[in-house]
């Protein structure tokens, strides 16, 4: 491979030599630039390399930003992403703002390429900063439209940090920003998704069906019978669930279940499980509610599994790439020495893969306690205990908690509750409420009663549905396998 590329490029300089001014290497970053821009996968990195060692040499700021922007999408397509990012980093750096004559536009794409990078690695606030920069340059381009496209793809980072009211604002400013530059069906696209869900998080459903009503009139996405086009199906997770927050659960099963039937994807039919346990919860019919939190969970647990697997096949990828160029590179050398690093080669990747097998376990088992101690409801109890005076909970915060736990750990509430002795709700409360890691002297605040009372149910409820004499302390360990006992074996 080290003697391909330095082939490739002594042709190409032979190639430019010949036009006397390097209109053939122009003429081939070109070609790669329009191979790129049609979504035709880049693969010869020799090639690209080649071209940026020639620019290097030979070329101004902005052909070198081109070149080593090409390398990156070639090193991206080939999975190599560490190396992606840093060539992209290595291409923005070629740029000289002081021209008159700099390339924003390439500039811009450089920094939408970053910000792909770390959304496919949930770093959100580095995205942000990458897809602010992307913007910026748009905007120094006069490229109105891809301004506002890297101005309304901020609101997904606000998203995953939890904050619907940066959400909603991003979303409606650049919703009217497209309707300015005659963008309606762009306007009402980017109304629609994350907008709409933001808003029934925040109770403001009046906008939220409205949102929604511009969403299937003007974004072109849907066909008379009002079916959206392949790839969009999340939506009629989205339409269930504005018709859940207007008490309408019939019309909400409708389109859980098309989700379900429509949306083929884990992503679809995680959401659809969940509307539906959403429905019969509203329903109160507890033998559905059951069925469909464990279907969740289930799919849940498959969608972190195939996650874990795409991140390690991606790796993999990666390292299968680079390997065959080492390998082409050692047929050139002694036998000997090849066959030595192949072994060397093949150990790396096994102990790779298990660091990758081992990071996997270890998070499977942490994550379930993780996501109960940290989960909104959670924080928001431990927040009430602490205030100076205590706050109480609402029925619909005792709601929330109930449905953390029983959706996290389908079986708790059997266990919780046999049949020949079912628990009260104090009794029931409490064991919500440990299981989460609420300390006693906080659960007695809770519940409004003295932290001596929560210890004696705690100890009885060890007795009562563990069949252990013991302390209450010896009840909490019990009750915090829960779960992980299920996740561990």
């Amino acid at each position: 491979m080290k003697y391909q590329g330095l082939l490739c490029f002594l042709v190409l300089c032979l190639l430019a030599g010949c036009t006397g001014d390097g209109t053939q290497m122009r003429q081939q970053l070109e070609a790669l630039e329009q191979q790129n821009s049609s979504g035709e996968d880049l693969l010869n990195d020799s090639l690209a390399e080649s071209l940026v060692s020639y620019f290097d040499r030979h070329g101004d700021a902005n052909e070198q930003m081109r070149a080593k922007f090409i390398l990156g999408c070639t090193y991206s397509n080939l999975n190599d992403l560490p190396r992606a990012l840093t060539t992209y980093y290595e291409a923005a750096d070629c740029a000289d703002t002081m021209r008159t004559d700099c390339n924003y536009k390439v500039l811009s794409l450089i920094h939408a390429q970053c910000a792909m990078i770390y959304h496919t690695q949930v770093q959100p606030r580095s995205e942000l900063q990458e897809l602010r920069l992307a913007e910026h340059y748009a905007w120094k381009d006069k490229d109105t439209l891809q301004a506002i496209r890297r101005y309304s793809q901020q609101s997904g980072a606000y998203d995953f940090l939890k904050m619907p009211d940066s959400v909603i604002y991003v979303k409606e400013q650049a919703a009217q920003q497209f309707r300015e530059i005659g963008r309606n069906d762009r306007a009402a696209r980017t109304l629609g998704g994350s907008t709409i869900t933001s808003l029934l998080k925040k109770g403001d459903i009046s906008k939220a069906l409205e949102y929604s009503r511009v969403y299937e009139l003007e974004s072109g996405l849907f066909d008379a019978d009002k079916n959206i086009a392949k790839g969009f199906e999340i939506y009629y997770y989205i339409k269930g669930e504005c018709y859940l927050a207007t008490h309408q659960p019939d019309s909400a099963e409708y389109w859980f279940r098309k989700e379900l039937r429509e949306g083929k994807d884990i992503r679809n039919q995680i959401a659809g499980s969940k509307g539906l346990q959403e429905v019969y919860e509203q329903k109160r019919i507890s033998d559905s509610i059951a069925k469909y939190a464990t279907l969740a969970y289930e799919l849940n647990d498959s969608a972190y599994s195939l996650s874990e697997m795409e991140n390690l096949q991606k790796f993999q990828a990666s390292y299968n790439y680079n390997h065959q160029k080492f390998l082409a590179r050692q047929k050139e050398s002694e036998a000997t020495i090849a066959w030595l690093t192949a072994i060397i080669v093949v150990l790396i990747s096994g102990v790779l893969i298990w660091y990758f097998f081992i990071r996997y376990r270890f998070f499977k088992g942490l994550a379930l306690d993780y996501r109960l101690n940290n989960a909104p409801i959670t924080k928001q109890l431990r927040s009430m205990a602490r205030n100076n005076p205590p706050q109480y909970p609402t029925l619909d915060d005792w709601k929330q908690l109930r449905l953390l736990v029983e959706h996290e750990i389908p079986t708790f509430h059997g266990l919780m509750n046999p049949e020949e002795a079912p628990l009260s709700e104090m009794e029931y409360d409490i064991c919500l409420l440990t299981r989460v890691h609420i300390p006693p002297i906080e659960i007695a605040k809770l519940k409004k009663c003295v932290p001596s009372y929560v210890s004696n149910i705690r100890k009885n409820l060890l007795k009562k549905v563990f069949g252990i004499e013991g302390n209450p302390d010896e009840f909490d360990q019990e009750i915090v396998k829960i779960g992980n006992k299920t996740m561990k074996s």
